[in-house]
């Protein structure tokens, strides 16, 4: 229990600048720096001593391959690449002479996951032609440091459908691959070959069914990578050892960036690993094999990243009860924090999360829980996006934020979720809008049979895949109390017919084979169901949404309010699958205060509007 004020909005919105993605090198340590303050920008800043620098102001250092992007940066030496997502060109950049453009303007060339060889003069990077149909045509293209690369680039490799996870050493270059309709969590293949002579790429790693992923160097020519063939993502020294542990030691393939990963003198590799839904790094011993595993950095809630050099390690290291940070660590185990906050006496302030293990229909489910100093309080259920995502227990001002205003919040693993095995994550196959459902379910009846919340109170929440489970938990079930979608998925077909490459088969490992399986990703889409909603809504919508139409909104608010319920429809305009602005993020926040405050009948926040809801009862 604790006690304290209720947090203003700002601790939400006005968040430090995030840190992600460190790399290290004889020139410093390098990162990347989310800015709050500028609708989240993001540079590349450099340490080198104790100067911390701005190495790309006028930029924002962003890749759109697979959408979501990744690999936006690379260093080697003090040589930096970047992808500016202001121009759409990939950026070279040398100390004492200006930024020059290394790619084409105004090209059909999408560029990401970045790997700068400054001895080889090229950098490797995932291209997407997406003047290419019926869809984008990804390749590993090689572009010249010395040249404007009028072309696009030298393409090394093609004629699979994905690639990732680049890496360079002694002239030649590793990557993972994989093909429709599987997603590199489904099966993927590691693969080598010489920079100057792609054609004699040979296969580190292949089998169907499994999933091998982000190759590192342990020399020039010994790769090891993540499989999880014994049903966990291990590492393997190719012809040589395993890490081999019950416990997921990789994540999944959402972005390019460089893997939660590095080596230490070619013999350690560092890497996340997951213990019971926690990220923690291990330091593995590759010549003394799994026994050889030492944990250097006690207390996390996860790992963002892992850069090595020079028998260093640098992490970015999220934690339970602060934001991250960024540490060196030592050969001798001493510590530093090189950026982010220190650890203070607020931190007695903050609800820890507690895991919560559930029996669901498919097996035991996770989730976090996070207890506020009332008694029987409303609760916030959250469900995370993906579906092949993870919520771990990382400081979430968001969290903090509502039990700070007396709610209780749990944020639920359900099936499908990663860092939990292999066969955990593939329970939710063909089986999304089911068995993720009747997770989330089960956590809600248990906490309310532990007299843990009220069960009269209870709202569920979730954004684009979260915001389906959420939408279709209100049409399964009347175990909730109010619903918030934002820009949830509510027509299935849309996720086949008008998404983008990377997740357009996706859906048919989750819900069924397309277009024969019609009829099911019908039958399990909400918006054909709206006539089994029972509770009251708050719809947040971006009028620029391309993967969920804003007219699936209007359809959910027409079917509440005529069902006359409470419900409140909230249009951003200029915003798309998500919120980026101040503007749009404050009014969202205040949104969802001021809704679930009225239709529980608390007490309203005076900094807050009151929030317009059609059809409440005056009593409300």
């Amino acid at each position: 229990m604790h006690m304290r004020e209720p947090l203003p909005l700002d601790a939400v919105l006005q968040y430090p600048d995030a840190i992600s993605q460190v790399s290290a090198t004889g020139a410093g340590v390098f990162w990347l720096a989310t800015i709050a303050a500028e609708d989240g920008r993001v540079t590349v800043r450099h340490l080198s001593g104790e100067d911390v620098r701005d190495l790309t102001p006028e930029a924002n250092v962003r890749s759109r391959v697979m959408e979501y992007g990744g690999g936006a940066y690379s260093v080697d030496g003090s040589t930096l690449v970047h992808c500016d997502d202001r121009t759409r060109r990939v950026w070279l950049r040398r100390a004492g002479q200006a930024p020059k453009p290394l790619t084409p303007e105004g090209s059909a060339f999408v560029y990401g996951g970045l790997c700068l060889s400054d001895a080889d003069g090229v950098v490797l990077a995932v291209r997407e032609d997406h003047s290419a149909a019926p869809e984008p045509r990804t390749e590993i293209v090689a572009l010249d440091l010395a040249s404007d690369n009028a072309d696009g680039g030298r393409v090394l490799v093609t004629g699979a459908d994905f690639y990732a996870g680049l890496q360079i050493r002694a002239g030649r270059f590793a990557w993972y691959q994989w093909n429709h309709p599987d997603m590199s969590w489904d099966t993927a293949s590691v693969w080598t070959a010489p920079i100057d002579d792609p054609a004699d790429a040979r296969v580190a790693f292949a089998r169907d069914g499994v999933s091998a992923q982000h190759p590192v160097w342990l020399g020039d020519d010994v790769l090891a990578w993540s499989s999880d063939e014994s049903g966990f993502w291990n590492w393997h020294v190719e012809g040589g050892r395993t890490w081999s542990v019950e416990r997921d030691c990789d994540t999944p393939t959402w972005v390019l960036t460089p893997p939660v990963a590095a080596t230490v003198e070619d013999r350690f590799l560092a890497s996340i690993e997951f213990h019971d839904g926690r990220g923690v790094i291990g330091l593995w011993d590759t010549g003394s094999g799994s026994d050889g595993v030492t944990y250097p950095l006690p207390g996390t809630a996860s790992i963002e990243s892992i850069a090595g050099h020079a028998g260093m390690l640098y992490v970015v290291a999220q934690w339970p009860d602060r934001p991250a940070t960024l540490i060196s660590i030592n050969p001798d185990g001493t510590r530093r924090r090189l950026a982010g906050p220190p650890a203070t006496d607020k931190e007695t302030q903050v609800a820890p999360p507690e895991p919560y293990w559930v029996d669901g229909p498919a097996g035991r489910v996770h989730s976090w829980f996070y207890r506020p100093e009332t008694a029987n309080p409303p609760l916030i259920v959250l469900t995370h996006g993906g579906p092949t995502g993870m919520t771990d227990p990382s400081y979430d001002p968001a969290i903090q934020f509502w039990v700070s205003r007396g709610f209780a919040v749990v944020d639920v693993n359900y099936s499908g979720s990663t860092g939990f095995g292999r066969a955990y994550r593939d329970r939710l196959r063909g089986a999304w809008g089911e068995t993720d459902v009747d997770d989330v379910a089960a956590v809600v009846r248990s906490l309310s049979a532990d007299g843990l919340v009220d069960p009269a109170r209870v709202a569920i929440t979730g954004g684009s895949a979260g915001g389906y489970t959420t939408l279709k938990s209100l049409v399964s079930t009347d175990l909730y109390a109010a619903g918030i979608s934002r820009y949830g998925i509510g027509y299935l077909p849309t996720l086949v017919t008008d998404t983008h490459k990377a997740e357009s088969r996706y859906p048919h490992a989750l819900i069924a084979p397309w277009p024969e399986g019609r009829d099911v990703y019908e039958e399990r889409s909400p918006i054909n169901h709206l006539d089994r909603l029972r509770a009251p809504m708050l719809i947040l919508q971006g009028l620029d949404d391309k993967v969920v139409p804003p007219s699936q909104a209007h359809q959910m608010a027409d079917a509440v309010r005529s069902a006359g319920l409470p419900v409140s429809l909230v249009l951003f305009e200029g915003e798309g699958h998500g919120f980026r602005s101040m503007a749009a993020r404050r009014q969202a926040l205040e949104a969802q205060v001021s809704f679930l405050e009225q239709v529980f009948g608390m007490p309203h926040s005076p900094d807050v509007p009151v929030l317009r809801i059609e059809n409440l009862p005056a009593s409300s």
